[in-house]
């Protein structure tokens, strides 16, 4: 695998909060299984949406991770 030796943008910080600092390959995973859900139609966003949605995503995430072990 090839080095990556590219400068970081010096005002990353600044533009992101430092936000995606502390993000794991789980919190990336729950986030393409979240936009899929939304763009899905999935329950409405009155009630239960929020606790459904992090419930669903992250059990997404975690059988994407489980699948990437068994390879």
């Amino acid at each position: 695998m090839k080095e990556d030796t590219t400068t970081i943008d010096p005002t990353w910080m600044q533009k992101t909060g430092g936000y995606a600092r502390d993000k794991t390959l789980r919190d990336e995973f729950a986030g393409l299984a979240l936009q899929g859900l939304i763009s899905a139609n999935g329950p409405n966003q009155i009630g239960a949406w929020p606790m459904y949605a992090e419930c669903v995503a992250y059990k997404v995430a975690d059988a994407m991770l489980k699948a990437r072990e068994a390879k």
